[in-house]
């Protein structure tokens, strides 16, 4: 019994540790067994969860092998991301696995599912389809003929759908109709057709085969049809995708069948509902909007073709350019218009195009760069045949005329062989504005040249022969030609064929003036009264100066009282510029003795024009009229103001002997010889000087005090030679002047001899000065500085203007411009003519602005805009310049009133600027409408300053880019880029390549 026990105690041992190892080996093979029928259950979550347990804890390598493929696809069936990862991982850990065709299948799904058709193509093309279940095999072989047919390869595509169709089940419709689709695709129309009516039963694919039937019913011209099925269709799927598509189908048939109200309202429809669109079904709705006279909508439709360039683009441009002349907008026609005629597809249309455009920039004088004349010899080089060719034959010399580019038309008419009169009359005209420019430039040379070229054939055109005689002899006048200058005036008054034209009457003025500058006092009488009684604008600054002139001329024929009245009806038309008709009245009274009322009136002169450049010479006239009323304190009271306020002015120092006589006359020597040594003093070098000191000798000598005389003079070093003049002196240094006079080239040396000779010189300052100009004139400025210089430093009278004005040209040219700054300052102080002082004012106004001192600038400008008399060209620089000034003062009121003003006249460099800066202004503002209008206004008026007309056009076509219209950026561009002709250095090459690379 014992042995019994102890053997089951040692069996129930080993039961117990058998059991244990079962349990052990038994485990994994339940957690593989439960994750494979949750797998064949789809409870892919569960399965996951014991196959990954299983693989944790299993050794059996076939075991875990088909775990890693269960899991594969369960990633794939719940759609997860990583799910081809997976399933490629498995075969390249196992690429000999059985499932090895099954995975590659199911990858090739995985692709096909995600729209990956060559990932797919790659992995069908792995899979082995007889290894497949059958239902698989039908799966796999459409799935591989669809994906070869996005794919493009129809033609392999072609044979899995047929085998499907043949034997398929489950997709031999689909099958049938990708087959129709293939033919549809390759042209194989009937049988395409034959198939889409037999689907037309498959309510799958009913909407697709009306759609495909009424195209292959569209290209078959069958129009009857392709309108039923279209019916069909849109009646039974309104919402239906492919309905644009079917408007535009019925659109088209409309057309063609000559139903445009149809044609519109289905192509609108088209236009609603797609995504993108067919440019050749909006060039049909826009011909067909044309032909009905909906211009606007008919450019909405035919803006949309335009951008690739073909024949049908170069079509719809033509009716653009048609649309926007009804609609009144000339200037996107003309862009239209260009567009079309530069591309090459249809010469008809070309020519029709070329034709407009060119005609539209003649008619609107729309021509920045000459493209008027070179468009139409351009046609007529292209076109010598066509219909429009005499029309075009005679616009050209209209344009000619019209044009602001003068150089291409000359140009132009030079290529002409044998020129008609109504050619030579415009070349004529052409030459004689060309001369006018040139004149208004400040080119006197080039003005003559022109107006030579123009009067020498003789008279074409009346009207440009006779002003090129008058605008010659203004040219004359300006270079103070005043014999030539005269003739051409006479010239012109016998040849005006207007004589109500503004310049007619100014000729006689302008006569009278040539003739007063010659002295020839009687002529120019006759001459200013003929202006008188023929201008017609009384408050014409000119009309008022006319009678102030008649004054002088009949002051000189001493017809004093006659010469009164005219002063007096002068300053009565002009009292803001009365200052030279009072000065003169006041003048004539000391004349007739009657010393009081010439007082009276030049205080009223220093008193009312404390500016006038006639205020000193007032001054000086009122001591002399003291003088002769023996009322010595109020002679020498305003002898001291005239050196008091007008210190500079050359009757400062005849004041200064004035009052030196004044006193030794009224026995006060002591202050006689301090006014004296005053004049010696101050301006040491001038013949006021020189007088100074021989009438101090009398006063010394009259007081008895000759050594007090030699001890002054002694004190006067070096100085005191220029008034002590040898008779070697003189002869020396007139001997060298009368060669300088005549023009001898041995001039230079004679005067330089003079200045070895006698370096304080009593004509050392004169010698110097025309040193100076002879290196003027030779363009070697650093030695014409240095004797300018000199001759400044004397004090010299007769010279100190000229040298004083070379001295700041000199400097402003070397860009010195604060020294010039103070030597056109000091000009303007002792400046005794008006001309002379508006022209120093002018120069330092300029160093002003260099030097940034635009608050001096600005008053700078004031002073000068105050003459009425002022040329346009200095007027407008003044003007010019200070609207710059205010700019840099941030005065942007006061500096768009300038360049409003300015941007009248674009024939000046600163009109073209402003007439720019102000649409750039509006522009910068956000004015971008005023912007545009102040560029079109710009270019129709023209310019000669092509640079700022090209800068004009890029900001115009900013204008349009802000305006979203790109095909009018693009075409202000691409019409500079091909005729602007400037400087290969500026930088509007570079701002049109930036622009066109924004705008593509």
């Amino acid at each position: 019994m014992k042995k019994i026990v102890v053997s089951l105690c040692l069996m129930a041992g080993c039961l117990g540790a058998n059991g244990q190892r079962a349990y052990r080996f038994e485990r994994p093979d339940r957690l593989f067994q439960e994750g494979k029928e949750f797998f064949e259950l789809r409870n892919y979550p569960g399965c996951s969860d014991k196959l990954t347990e299983f693989k944790a804890t299993s050794r059996d390598r076939d075991r875990v092998q088909e775990a890693d493929f269960m899991l594969a696809i369960i990633a794939s069936e719940q759609g997860r991301e990583d799910a081809a990862a997976i399933m490629e991982r498995y075969l390249a850990t196992y690429p000999d696995s059985r499932h090895a065709n099954e995975a590659a299948f199911r990858l090739g799904s995985y692709y096909f599912a995600h729209e990956d058709y060559e990932g797919a193509l790659r992995w069908f093309n792995t899979a082995d389809i007889d290894l497949l279940g059958s239902e698989q095999q039908e799966d796999y072989a459409y799935r591989l003929a669809y994906s070869l047919l996005q794919l493009h390869d129809l033609r392999t595509a072609r044979n899995y759908f047929a085998r499907i169709e043949q034997v398929g089940r489950k997709y031999r419709v689909p099958a049938s109709y990708y087959l129709a689709y293939i033919n549809y695709s390759e042209g194989q129309m009937e049988k395409a057709e034959a198939a889409f009516e037999r689907l037309k039963a498959e309510p799958a694919y009913r909407e697709q085969s009306l759609y495909y039937l009424m195209q292959i019913h569209y290209i078959n011209e069958r129009y009857d049809r392709v309108k039923a099925e279209g019916k069909t269709l849109l009646a039974s799927y309104p919402n239906s995708r492919n309905n644009a598509e079917a408007y535009r189908l019925l659109g088209n048939v409309a057309y063609r069948e000559g139903d445009e109200a149809t044609a519109i309202k289905m192509l609108d429809k088209y236009v609603a509902e797609a995504d993108s669109f067919v440019r050749g079904d909006l060039y049909i709705l826009g011909v067909c909007r044309y032909n009905r006279g909906d211009y606007p909508e008919a450019i909405d439709a035919f803006a949309e073709v335009v951008g690739e360039e073909d024949e049908l683009m170069q079509n719809a441009c033509l009716f653009l350019g048609q649309c926007y002349l009804k609609t009144e907008d000339r200037n996107r026609a003309r862009m239209s218009f260009e567009q079309a005629a530069t591309l090459n597809f249809d010469p008809k249309v070309q020519e029709t195009a070329m034709y407009n455009y060119a005609l539209l920039i003649h008619e609107t004088s729309f021509s920045g760069f000459g493209e008027s004349v070179t468009i139409f010899e351009d046609f007529l080089n292209r076109f010598p045949d066509s219909k429009y060719a005499d029309r075009v034959n005679d616009y050209l010399a209209e344009v000619y005329l019209t044009t602001k580019n003068y150089d291409a038309a000359l140009e132009s008419i030079a290529k002409i062989h044998r020129p008609g009169r109504k050619i030579l009359a415009a070349k004529q005209n052409v030459l004689f504005r060309m001369g006018v420019e040139a004149f208004t430039g400040r080119k006197p040379a080039e003005a003559i040249r022109y107006f030579d070229e123009a009067i020498a054939p003789g008279v074409y055109d009346a009207n440009a022969y006779s002003q090129a005689y008058y605008w010659r002899g203004e040219t004359y006048y300006r270079q103070d030609d005043f014999s030539n200058a005269a003739a051409d005036y006479r010239s012109y008054l016998s040849n005006a064929t207007d004589r109500s034209a503004e310049a007619y009457p100014l000729a006689y003025y302008n006569l009278g003036y040539c003739l007063f500058k010659q002295h020839r006092y009687d002529d120019a009488l006759g001459e200013f009264r003929r202006y008188i009684s023929l201008e017609p604008d009384k408050a014409n600054v000119s009309y008022a100066d006319a009678y102030n002139r008649v004054g002088d001329c009949l002051f000189h024929a001493r017809q004093f009282e006659a010469a009164d009245e005219n002063y007096t009806r002068a300053a009565a038309l002009q009292p803001s510029a009365g200052d030279y008709a009072l000065y003169r009245k006041g003048f004539l009274l000391g004349l007739q003795k009657n010393y009081q009322g010439k007082i009276t009136i030049m205080e009223r002169v220093v008193r009312e024009y404390p500016e006038s450049p006639h205020a000193a010479a007032a001054l000086y006239e009122m001591g002399r009229a003291y003088v002769m009323l023996d009322n010595e304190d109020r002679a020498a009271a305003a002898f001291t103001q005239l050196q008091q306020q007008f210190p500079l002015n050359t009757l400062a120092r005849k004041a200064g002997l004035q009052l030196g006589l004044l006193y030794f006359n009224s026995n006060r020597p002591e202050q006689s010889i301090k006014a004296y040594k005053k004049v010696i003093s101050d301006y040491p070098g001038s013949e006021e000087a020189r007088t100074a000191v021989q009438d101090l000798k009398a006063v010394y000598v009259d007081i008895n005090d000759v050594a007090g005389y030699a001890t002054y003079v002694r004190s006067l070093g070096d100085m005191a030679a220029r008034f002590e003049v040898s008779e070697q002196d003189s002869l020396t240094y007139f001997a060298a002047e009368k060669r300088f006079l005549r023009g001898e080239n041995v001039a230079e040396e004679s005067l330089r001899n003079y200045l070895k000779q006698f370096p304080k010189g009593a004509f050392s300052s004169r010698a110097n000065y025309y040193l100076g100009q002879i290196a003027y004139e030779n363009k070697n400025y650093d030695e014409a500085m240095k004797r300018y210089e000199a001759v400044v430093r004397s004090g010299d009278t007769k010279f100190g203007e000229e040298a004083l004005t070379r001295k700041g040209e000199i400097e402003y040219l070397n860009k010195d411009y604060t020294a010039a700054l103070e030597s056109f300052t000091r000009l303007a102080a002792i400046a005794t003519t008006a001309d002379v002082r508006d022209a120093a004012r002018l120069g330092a106004l300029r160093c002003a602005r260099r030097t940034k001192k635009s608050a001096d600038a600005v008053k700078m400008a004031d002073e000068l805009l105050k003459n009425a008399k002022l040329s346009p060209e200095v007027e407008a620089e003044a003007r010019f310049l200070r609207m710059k000034s205010y700019i840099d003062l941030k005065e942007d009121a006061k500096a768009q009133a300038d360049l409003v003003t300015l941007s009248k006249d674009t024939r000046t460099v600163y009109g073209a600027e402003s007439k720019y800066l102000l649409a750039q202004r509006y522009f910068d503002h956000n004015e971008t409408d005023k912007a545009e209008r102040e560029m079109l206004d710009f270019i129709e008026q023209g310019t000669p300053h092509s640079y700022w007309l090209a800068r004009g056009f890029i900001l115009l076509s900013d204008v349009y880019a802000r305006k979203g219209d790109k095909f009018q950026a693009r075409q202000y561009l691409t019409n500079l880029q091909k005729n602007y002709k400037g400087n290969n250095k500026d930088d509007i090459t570079a701002m049109i390549n930036k622009r066109l690379a924004v705008l593509k």
